[in-house]
């Protein structure tokens, strides 16, 4: 009880200046193209699945969920988007969304220190792939579409969105799988610690595309069905908690990432909590809320189970499941934070508690991120 009543008496004036914190988000998702199109679906339960168009070609499953409405050029204008990837179209109409407002206005301040990390798993697989396909059946092997060899790099997606907002700080794309949110989350933390950057617009995201399906559904386990896969971009601002310019959502206290090298991912998910809350000072038994990947394969499984066993029963009720979304890859873990927040924000009682945010991805990385939910009006729990 009286870990609880601590918890629960934190107030935004009471962390430490240095504090990483969140102000602000935006989420470009199956639900739709804002935040408050996420914030309301998910709190709904609504499931987003849908059939795929017939111009994405055979597909091994027969559901996606996609990103309703997003077409590039109506969203982005003409301008450079002819040969624009979907992946970079994602992580810019969200940055336009955490940014701006509804007539383009800029509603964040910036300066020449505020950075961009973005998350992501391979970059546009629909791009590398058509162009390797190109260099074997066009004239001759070098007869390519050159226009769309900047899109093919890993690192577009994020140099593309500091462009568009005149953001000069670190730009940095991690790539990790289902775990790349939270490695970014963590990457920005870290430079703004050693003061290399004053704030960071932080995420991840993930398109979907027919090569994207059968690289998953050919990566499955034999005999587990292929995966519906989703897609989006999620995008924080995060700043020291003195320096913090518009009301924290919530406070970052610690993220732990760690390798699965001995096949077991329940007991890596358990150390990787474990040692999160240790750094964030908290208990498993004030954990309010807890999100785990929902990751379709046999290591989501087993997230699950590891978490059932550790933190209150209560905790893993009180977010929707992220399988609503899909199988959303790089973008889940922002996902999942956001998914949290959407709940804290209709429900009073969350602030001052401690929720958690765990990923798994099969390539054996495994990460965890412990906030502490914040009333923006500041006021005590």
């Amino acid at each position: 009880m009286t870990s609880q009543l601590k918890s629960a008496a934190a107030t935004p004036t009471a962390l430490p200046p240095e504090t990483l914190v969140i102000t602000g988000w935006s989420a470009v998702s199956p639900y739709g193209l804002t935040r408050q199109a996420f914030a309301a679906g998910l709190r709904s339960g609504a499931k987003t699945a849908v059939e795929p168009d017939a111009a994405y070609g055979p597909l091994p499953s027969t559901e996606v969920c996609l990103v309703p409405g997003f077409d590039i050029k109506g969203l982005l204008g003409p301008t450079g988007t002819a040969k624009m990837d979907r992946l970079t179209a994602l992580a810019l109409v969200a940055s336009d969304g955490l940014l701006q407002d509804a007539e383009g206005n800029r509603v964040v301040e910036t300066d020449g220190r505020t950075g961009v990390v973005l998350g992501i798993s391979m970059g546009s697989l629909e791009n590398v792939t058509n162009f390797l396909k190109q260099s074997y059946t066009n004239a001759l092997p070098f007869h390519v579409d050159a226009g769309r060899i900047p899109f093919g790099s890993l690192n577009h997606a994020a140099g593309a969105t500091a462009i568009r907002h005149g953001l000069t700080g670190p730009n940095t794309t991690v790539a990790g799988g289902r775990v790349s949110g939270l490695l970014a989350l963590n990457y920005a933390r870290r430079l703004i610690g050693q003061g290399r950057a004053t704030k960071y617009l932080v995420g991840s995201a993930e398109e979907f595309s027919a090569a994207h399906a059968w690289i998953e559904h050919t990566a499955a386990t034999p005999g587990d069905p292929s995966p519906l896969l989703g897609e989006g971009c999620g995008l924080f601002v995060v700043e020291p908690a003195g320096a913090a310019q518009r009301p924290a959502l919530a406070a970052v206290l610690a993220v732990e990432t760690r390798v699965d090298i001995d096949d077991d991912p329940g007991a890596a998910v358990t150390a990787c909590v474990r040692r999160a809350l240790a750094k964030a000072g908290a208990a498993t038994d004030e954990v309010w809320a807890a999100v785990p990947s929902a990751a379709p394969t046999a290591a989501g499984r087993a997230e699950h189970e590891a978490l059932a066993a550790l933190l209150p029963a209560e905790a893993l009720t009180r977010v929707p499941s992220m399988e609503l979304l899909g199988d959303t890859s790089a973008a889940a873990a922002t996902f999942q934070i956001q998914a949290l927040l959407s709940v804290a924000e209709a429900e009073p009682a969350s602030a001052g508690r401690i929720a958690l945010v765990s990923a798994v991805d099969r390539d054996g990385a495994v990460g965890c991120a412990v906030l502490r939910l914040l009333d923006p009006n500041g006021a005590a729990a």
